[in-house]
């Protein structure tokens, strides 16, 4: 009913890039005071919004997985399958599995109307 506070300075003091993961993700890799924050398209879902131009399905997903290391912050719902894929990954101890065991989760239950229900997720580990 009113406006939001101003935020001028919210992003004061952070370096902001905007590359393709596959060509960020390496030059950060192994660096002190990193945090990884991830907001991938769905896999399988409708990518109109996104202003990538190709689409980003179950490959460039997997690459993506290969190259995450803590510490890292996804965002995710139940309209993915990334907390099944964790719990495989993690599970069978898959190529790669100790970067993600111990994952923590923050969720919060989402209603688009009375039919519509899904589950937002918040996936870290520090």
């Amino acid at each position: 009913m009113s406006d939001y506070p101003s935020a001028d300075d919210y992003l004061c003091g952070l370096d902001i890039t905007s590359k393709s993961y596959a060509d960020l993700l390496p030059e950060f890799l192994g660096r002190d005071k990193v945090l990884f924050l991830f907001d991938p398209p769905y896999v399988y879902t409708a990518q109109g919004a996104y202003r990538n131009e190709t689409y980003f399905g179950m490959v460039e997903f997997l690459k993506l997985m290969r190259l995450v290391r803590p510490p890292f912050i996804f965002f995710s719902s139940t309209r993915s399958e990334f907390l099944d894929y964790l719990d495989l990954v993690i599970g069978y101890k898959l190529d790669g599995w100790e970067r993600f065991a111990g994952y923590r989760k923050i969720n919060v239950q989402v209603c688009l109307n009375k039919n519509a229900h899904y589950e937002d997720n918040l996936v870290y580990k520090f």
